[in-house]
């Protein structure tokens, strides 16, 4: 691969488009190269990934296979709105991945990815799934703006205040580059830029759901501000946003979310194969977090194991349990519990929900509170 094919790949560029599945997606060019968003693409039935987190490789895996490195580029084929990745192992023949900016159900969660791919082995197999970004770490320059949970407390021009006619608060979450929440009706996400006091959004994405008035006209007017922002300040508890005219928005910050005192209800977790399922009827997957020890039933046995926080992340320790036996499939279950509970490095709370995430992005565990 020469430096002129790296050069010759284009910038990711966010748009909103209406698809049959009613969300807005990415507009996705020509693969990644250095300083561009990576992707982590995957599929279930049969299980693959290809990981093109790195300029210029991509490493394609099944769970039968070891991890083949190819080396290769991307071309964006404008007539079929796509892009293309080819690359060449050392031994054997390409890897070629398509992939469009649209909706992409990874179809063992409700979890919808911005992108879709489509991938051709040299064994003649094509097969079929989804993108998404991996996580990354905030961006020291505006720390202070990720790490908290911003709740809309005013906004220009609407009366009463949004925060005594929302039935659920509207929401913003700043991330590496990444903004996501609540706007009212629907989910939203899209990517920003900050230097200073200088914020800047691109084009936001999101769901498509229709709601009643006014929940839909405070939406409109939130993503309309959002997306108008050019500066932004932080005073003690207080975001305020502002555009050109200064009307803008104003945020309270959320208090911080905690773990312990609540006995969490596990409603999936990841089977160690690239996919997230639910858990046996009536096998009462739990977790519960208290003074340094998370402890819980696992679907046949009790566990438990030390664990440590630093806002958002998390490290637990090595995990131990009572030994009774139980039938294989409630035996496997249990173990790929515990594994999905032990590569977990981050999580968050939205609402009653706790959702955990492994060091690349990947969702491992998502749990609702029982006191709710």
């Amino acid at each position: 691969m020469n430096d002129h094919n790296l050069a010759a790949r284009q910038s990711l560029s966010w748009s909103c488009l209406k698809s049959l599945a009613a969300v807005c997606v990415l507009a996705l060019p020509a693969m990644a190269v250095a300083g561009e968003p990576p992707l982590i693409c995957f599929g279930n039935e049969p299980s693959w990934s290809v990981n093109l987190t790195e300029p210029g490789t991509a490493v394609f895996m099944t769970p039968d296979t070891e991890a083949i490195p190819y080396s290769g580029a991307g071309t964006r084929n404008e007539v079929l709105k796509e892009s293309v990745w080819r690359g060449t192992p050392e031994d054997g023949g390409d890897l070629v991945v398509f992939l469009r900016g649209a909706a992409c159900s990874d179809t063992m969660s409700d979890t919808v990815h911005p992108v879709v791919a489509r991938v051709s082995t040299s064994e003649g197999r094509f097969l079929a799934g989804c993108c998404r970004f991996p996580a990354t770490e905030a961006a020291s320059s505006n720390k202070t703006l990720e790490s908290v949970s911003w709740r809309l407390s005013s906004l220009a021009g609407e009366t009463p205040p949004v925060s005594t006619t929302m039935a659920r608060p509207i929401i913003a979450r700043f991330e590496a580059g990444r903004v996501s929440g609540f706007s009212g009706c629907n989910n939203f996400m899209g990517s920003y830029a900050v230097e200073d006091d200088v914020l800047t959004f691109g084009p936001l994405a999101g769901t498509m759901m229709a709601c009643a008035e006014p929940d839909m006209a405070i939406e409109s007017a939130f993503r309309a501000a959002l997306s108008d922002t050019t500066r932004y300040s932080i005073s003690a508890d207080q975001l305020e946003l502002f555009s050109e005219s200064g009307s803008g928005l104003t945020f309270t910050a959320e208090p911080p979310p905690r773990l312990d005192g609540v006995v969490w209800e596990v409603t999936d977790y990841n089977n160690g194969r690239q996919a997230v399922v639910s858990p046996l009827i009536d096998t009462g997957i739990t977790l519960s977090f208290e003074q340094g020890i998370v402890s819980g039933h696992a679907g046949c046995n009790s566990f438990r194991a030390p664990y440590s926080t630093e806002g958002n992340r998390i490290e637990i320790g090595l995990v131990g349990s009572t030994m009774m036996a139980c039938p294989e499939e409630q035996m496997a279950q249990e173990q790929e519990f515990l594994a999905a509970l032990q590569s977990t490095v981050k999580w968050k709370l939205d609402g009653n929900i706790l959702d955990m995430h492994r060091a690349d992005g990947e969702r491992t565990i998502m749990a609702t509170s029982k006191e709710h």
